[in-house]
């Protein structure tokens, strides 16, 4: 679907864009399981790694500019945009072997780790003391290992039954 008119293109990412902020709300109440980061994975499958980059960055930066409990500080606002560009981006990259389950989850594992990574830091140097360092890593710990279990479960599941869908789409002359 990467041969898409540039109409389709931004018809598709506007609605992945509002897909991506809609379930980042309706999982709100629930520390660190998310949706969003698997919707901007879905959108560089479906429209390849730059588009998938761009949608997962708006994406990520958009929920997080009108999050319910507002606006990151900017360094951190910034890294969720380049962690949502990565799983966008990385979406389109491993297209092929995220069809898999397990591929799936390892995949998901993996950049949530790298996510929660540059988010924590990020959030360390907005408010950067030793106190606050501290308590980045310490919570960080916690939040961060039920993020990744939870990527890893929903990747597992969700990616390739999507994907599955979006090929059905394609096959049907859908595009």
């Amino acid at each position: 679907m990467n041969k898409l008119s540039p109409f389709k293109r931004i018809a598709y990412s506007a609605v992945l864009v509002a897909l991506g902020v809609g379930l980042g709300y309706a999982f709100a109440w629930l520390p660190n399981i998310e949706l969003v980061s698997l919707t901007a994975a879905l959108a560089g499958f479906i429209m390849g790694i730059g588009a998938g980059a761009f949608v997962g960055a708006l994406t990520f930066m958009l929920y997080s500019f009108i999050s319910p409990f507002g606006m990151a500080p900017p360094p951190l606002w910034i890294a969720q945009g380049i962690g949502g560009a990565l799983f966008g981006m990385f979406g389109g990259l491993f297209a092929a072997p995220m069809r898999k389950p397990l591929y799936a989850a390892a995949i998901g594992i993996a950049f949530t780790l790298f996510y929660d990574i540059i988010t924590n830091a990020a959030g360390y140097f907005a408010y950067p003391t030793k106190e606050t360092f501290v308590v980045y890593m310490a919570s960080g710990i916690a939040f961060g290992a039920v993020h990744i279990a939870s990527n890893a479960v929903l990747f597992a599941i969700l990616f390739p039954l999507l994907a599955r869908k979006v090929q059905h789409f394609r096959g049907n002359g859908i595009k």
